[in-house]
């Protein structure tokens, strides 16, 4: 039988190493090509497992074999298989994935002999026999160990590239498909922390920033769907670039940004929101099968909060001062 913990340790292992690459709501398939030795690892020391417990055993009797044990024991057998499958297609190749691959391979065979001792006894059982049966699990804890160690000190680099993109709290369900940034939802939440440090803490404070790109819609008629989407995709990185690490960009809607900046007065928010613009308004978008670069200019809104503030107030705030640089636009271009 195997031990209850292995199924909180793995689980962290298999859903935290999403960032291989690949839709963020699919399954990345394609990073199994790049995994051949160790698939082949794999169906060999199963098929071995089965060979060798095949040829030594015989059948028990139905009378002796346990349906309860079966189902258990196939069931945690069946769910180890689907966590190395779970990792092949969420992680790149590497020493961090060989080693937890490795590992819950051992633990798999492990497993799986335990299920086959449901169906069979070894009259004539031998030590390399009951050894091959209760060394595997313990090495591959200790190899998954050394794994997962590895995979913390990675974890710590990823998290320091994603500094802009998020802040303590993970959630994928909530990141934008096509920018990668997280989205209002996220924000909110984001938003609605800040505000409740702001009326514990008198000394802090924050601003938010409401991007908004000038004439998407005809961008999006010129030059369709596909290469506003990617336009999206190369602002997002834009704007992380010219942000802080402290500081969060998430998409709002549409063509709408939101960047929240911790700790930052409104003169500062005013500087940093310039900055993007001629961030922005530089940027040179080429489409594809084309050699014409592309510019477009971005309207911002900045709303400093204080111990007053609401979620609600702010952002009717940020959405009535861009309905009014939209308006201002509009007219100066119709005089």
């Amino acid at each position: 039988m195997t031990l209850p913990f292995r199924y909180t340790f793995f689980y962290t292992v298999a859903t935290q190493n999403s960032l291989a690459g690949g839709s963020l709501n699919t399954m990345n398939f394609e990073l199994l090509r790049h995994h051949n030795k160790l698939i082949s690892a794999v169906i060999a020391m199963i098929a071995m497992t089965l060979t060798i417990t095949l040829l030594q055993g015989e059948p028990k009797l139905k009378s002796e074999i346990e349906w309860l044990d079966i189902v258990g024991e196939g069931g945690i057998a069946l769910i180890s298989l689907m966590w190395i499958f779970f990792i092949l297609i969420s992680r790149p190749a590497g020493m961090v994935t060989t080693m937890l691959v490795t590992g819950l391979l051992f633990v798999h065979c492990s497993l799986l002999l335990d299920l086959i001792d449901e169906f069979l006894h070894y009259p004539h059982r031998q030590f390399w026999l009951l050894a091959y049966e209760s060394l595997p699990a313990p090495i591959g804890m200790i190899l998954m160990t050394f794994g997962l160690y590895h995979w913390h000190k990675e974890q710590l680099e990823v998290n320091q590239q994603l500094r802009r993109r998020e802040r303590v709290y993970r959630e994928h369900g909530l990141i934008d498909y096509i920018t990668g940034l997280y989205s209002a939802d996220y924000m909110m939440a984001q938003v609605q922390q800040e505000l409740r440090q702001l009326t514990e803490y008198s000394t802090r404070n924050f601003s938010l920033l409401m991007l908004d790109i000038d004439a998407f819609d005809t961008f999006v008629r010129q030059h369709g769907d596909v290469q506003a989407d990617r336009f999206l995709r190369e602002v997002s990185e834009l704007i992380l670039i010219n942000i802080r690490t402290s500081d969060l960009a998430c998409r709002y809607a549409g063509d709408r940004f939101i960047v929240l900046l911790p700790q930052t007065s409104l003169t500062d928010a005013q500087q940093i929101a310039q900055q993007l613009q001629q961030a922005i308004a530089h940027f040179a978008f080429k489409p594809e099968k084309s050699a014409r670069a592309v510019y477009q200019n971005m309207s911002v809104s900045v709303a400093p909060a204080d111990a007053n503030s609401s979620l609600d107030s702010l952002m009717a705030e940020l959405n009535q001062q861009m309905e009014n640089i939209k308006l201002a636009v509009k007219n100066k271009s119709v005089a």
